[in-house]
């Protein structure tokens, strides 16, 4: 009898004691300490040497301990059987964006940060912390980024500080944008210090505005009086954006005095929520406005009164298109777009005539966005397309431009990186309207660009193509070119997701150089099918540590897609 007792219970007490030690080791990496779980998982394997959960647990240890060469030769042991386990995919591609988090290599660490926070998970956090607290702009830049989409409460502490400390003007942007997507209310008081200060750059107002305009789920009648008779500027603009953001068609009577205001920034805010919210303003009060002293405010009210039906309104724009000063010029000829169809006769004999040739290319766009003479239109957005100026968008008043943005050492080639971005959404108008050239159009850029850039960064900044463009460009997946058929693929897999794409990718693979590799293994990740989890496994034994935390990312992408 006592025999039987002892086999029934051998195994029981087995199994106790091995969950014992796996809980030993998972103990020793709550607190941080790889290198004894290690030790300890090395061995209970003597012990038990078939147990998976085991060799699980050591894997791990391995992985958080860095030892990636150790890590791999544990999971090559019993590769066929780990590869269709989530749970040891996400130990070894976890173990490789750790190691890459600490590497003082810019490429590294920012691939190891993007793959982990597109994880949505938890032990992304630590990392985003560190890099808000990093001395990179770009690395902080896209930490904020993602700390928007996270929330949690470490990630909108670094934000609180970074509104007062951060030094360079595009992440404290972007820190002023994420304060207001989450709606962090207790920086009320000190972003309408920075609206208000006379100081602030005009980017950093606007910004903080629409902030805090997110803020609010509703605004009292007493605090928007205040803010309409405070004695700074700053406050009284955002009286106007409060009241266009909520449709306050009743308090647009309180604006009108604005209309008077010392500060041009204030009349134009003032006139373009009156004229959101179509209300009307008297013939000789509009008329007085357009003659004002701001450009801003005289085109802005040309604006106004064309919306109300005065003729003087498209005159007054027609002579401003014609103007000397080259930004007058497009912000009247992105105005007169808005105009809807009361301006596309003035636009289109514009478009014809214009030497400008910025001109000529946002009254196309207008034109194209009222269907008027899409042709035509289009013709002169394949010409701007021939153009080897760089471009922009005007980020405050979205118009077409010629760049003028600087060089930003964080970010190489940063104009020429704007400038593709543009170029893409240009492109895209031409697919959209079928125009004859559209594949012409789209194959020379494809020839000429190289998305090698800010390969990682764009898989964050990027935004879904239209399924026109798309269709274009998936002609390109089979030209006889392969530079073309990859840099196709690549952009493909960007902007639409397409696995198509990802079959011509990984079979580029093996012939690219190491920079086409990089592009390569981010787009798979941006893709994200689980069908590239084999394919990414293997990139893990490359030599170079850079394209093993790309393809660790990616696998991440994949598995969390």
């Amino acid at each position: 009898m006592k025999r039987y007792l002892l086999a029934l219970l051998l195994p029981l007490m087995v199994f106790a004691g091995e969950q014992e030690d796996i809980r030993r080791i998972h103990a020793h990496l709550f607190v941080h300490d790889p290198r004894s779980a290690v030790k300890d998982a090395e061995k209970f394997l003597k012990i038990y040497p078939d147990s998976k959960e085991l060799r699980l647990a050591y894997l791990q240890a391995l992985a958080e301990k860095g030892d990636e060469t150790a890590a791999f030769q544990e999971w090559e042991k019993r590769k066929e059987e780990l590869q269709k386990d989530r749970y040891a995919l996400e130990i070894l591609a976890w173990g490789v964006l750790k190691k890459g988090d600490l590497s003082s290599q810019l490429n590294i660490h920012l691939s190891s940060l993007i793959g982990a926070s597109l994880t949505r998970d938890v032990r992304a956090v630590p990392m985003l912390v560190n890099a808000l607290r990093g001395s990179n702009a770009l690395l902080r830049l896209i930490a904020v980024r993602f700390s928007a989409q996270y929330g949690d409460g470490p990630l909108q502490e670094e934000l609180k500080r970074m509104l007062t400390e951060e030094k360079v003007w595009f992440v404290r942007l972007e820190a002023i944008r994420a304060i207001g997507q989450l709606r962090i209310t207790s920086l009320r008081e000190e972003l309408k210090e920075m609206i208000a200060d006379k100081n602030t750059l005009v980017e950093e107002k606007a910004e903080a505005i629409i902030a805090l305009v997110q803020m609010y789920d509703g605004v009292r009648e007493s605090d928007l009086k205040d803010l309409i008779s405070s004695n700074r500027a700053g406050l009284r603009q955002l009286a106007c954006e409060l009241v266009a953001y909520f449709d306050l068609h009743g308090n647009v009577k309180d604006l009108v005095p604005l209309l008077q205001d010392a500060s041009p920034d204030v009349r134009s805010h003032a006139l373009h929520t009156i004229g959101l919210l179509r209300t009307r303003v008297g013939e000789k009060r509009l008329k007085a406005l357009m003659e004002d002293s701001s450009p801003l405010v005289a085109i802005t009210a040309c604006w106004v009164a064309t919306l109300q039906g005065m003729k003087e309104g498209i005159e007054e724009l027609g002579k401003w298109i014609d103007d000397v000063h080259p930004r007058w010029r497009l912000l009247a000829a992105s105005t007169l777009s808005s105009c809807g169809k009361k301006g596309t006769t003035l636009a289109l004999e514009k478009m014809e005539k214009s030497e400008d040739p910025f001109v000529r290319a946002n009254l196309a766009i207008g034109l194209i966005g009222q269907r008027v003479e899409v042709q035509k239109a289009s013709d002169v957005i394949y010409e701007t397309l021939e153009q080897e100026t760089l471009l922009m968008w005007d980020s405050h008043m979205k118009i077409l431009a010629k760049s003028q943005l600087s060089h930003i050492d964080q970010i190489p080639n940063y104009p020429k990186v704007i400038d593709q971005m543009v170029r893409l959404d240009l492109l895209n108008i031409l697919c959209i309207m079928q125009h004859p050239k559209a594949q012409e159009a789209v194959k020379g850029y494809v020839k000429n660009e190289s998305w090698g850039i800010t390969g990682a960064a764009v898989a964050v900044l990027l935004e879904e193509g239209d399924e026109g463009a798309m269709t274009v460009i998936s002609g390109l997946l089979k030209d006889e070119d392969p530079h073309i058929r990859v840099q196709a693929a690549f952009i493909l897999a960007m902007m639409g997701s397409d696995p198509e794409a990802v079959k011509v990718l990984q079979e580029a693979y093996p012939k690219m150089s190491r920079e086409i590799k990089i592009q390569i293994l981010e787009a798979i990740g941006h893709v994200g099918s689980l069908e590239s989890v084999p394919f990414l496994i293997d990139i893990l034994s490359e030599p170079f540590q850079l394209l093993r935390v790309i393809a660790a990312s990616a696998m991440i992408q994949c598995l969390y897609h």
